[in-house]
């Protein structure tokens, strides 16, 4: 089993099955709690390698969560994700991660290998912890290199418009 222990706070049992196994099958040692106040302590009790956060939990929201993990000594180091299917959009990215912290902020649905890919990143994990046995038979081609430096958020602003808009480049090819 891996050296990374991720502690997964989500109260829907489908999202923690889908999460969890996914997190599972790439090696990581997953921990779930179902509430905010569950997550705290376990948290300390724990001291898990990264937190993957619900932003909507039962007895304490999940932005409240981070915002309180990341006070801590033990918490300001440990990367902690925020996922949500329902706080969707740059505002509450924003506020997710300049207001209360968290080092990354994810969308529902998300695709196994991305959730896999953040989590790797998060941790640093310079080798992969595993490969899913489908994923490295259909990965034939080689992997772009990873990022040089922090990605911020005019990258991540800029990347999306070039999805949803295309480059220059493509742009003017196509006309």
């Amino acid at each position: 089993m891996s050296d990374y222990t991720i502690l997964l706070v989500d109260y829907e049992p489908r999202s923690i099955q889908q999460l969890q196994g996914c997190l599972l099958g790439a090696g990581f040692h997953v921990e779930v709690v179902h509430d905010g106040l569950a997550a705290l302590e376990k948290f300390k009790e724990l001291r898990p390698s990264m937190v993957l956060l619900e932003a909507m939990l039962p007895k304490k929201h999940g932005f409240e969560v981070c915002q309180e993990l990341k006070a801590t000594p033990e918490g300001k180091n440990t990367p902690v994700a925020i996922i949500t299917s329902v706080y969707k959009g740059r505002r509450y990215r924003t506020q997710a991660t300049h207001l209360y912290g968290c080092d990354e902020y994810i969308e529902k649905p998300v695709e196994d290998t991305t959730l896999v890919e953040i989590c790797r990143r998060l941790l640093k994990v310079v080798a992969p912890v595993a490969v899913p046995a489908e994923e490295a038979e259909a990965s034939t081609e080689p992997k772009a290199s990873e990022p040089v430096g922090p990605i911020t958020e005019e990258d991540i602003d800029q990347t999306l418009e070039n999805l949803a808009f295309g480059t220059p480049d493509q742009n003017s090819a196509a006309g």
